[in-house]
């Protein structure tokens, strides 16, 4: 069996149900991303884990969503990111 060259990372938010949606947050997004994996590996991860560094002093961070459109990430080294809740 031959691997393939790509990696695909899927995500979603919001609620994907119809019957009560909240008007505070009325959407639902469904995310794929295709990557290459030699971008993954020599860019991406090096590249994320620098910003991690850089912004929180260590890479154990996890970027939540609604942690950044709450705005609970923004600090003084950090500019706003234009997300408004």
């Amino acid at each position: 069996m031959a691997w393939s060259d790509y990696l695909v990372f899927v995500d979603e938010s919001g609620d994907h149900g119809l019957d009560k949606i909240d008007p505070q947050y009325p959407v639902f997004v469904l995310l794929f991303c295709l990557v290459e994996k030699t971008a993954y590996a020599s860019t991406i991860c090096s590249e994320l884990q620098r910003f991690k560094y850089e912004f929180f002093g260590r890479d154990t961070v996890i970027l939540h969503e609604y942690d950044i459109r709450k705005g609970l990430f923004q600090s003084s080294r950090m500019p706003a990111c234009g997300i408004v809740s």
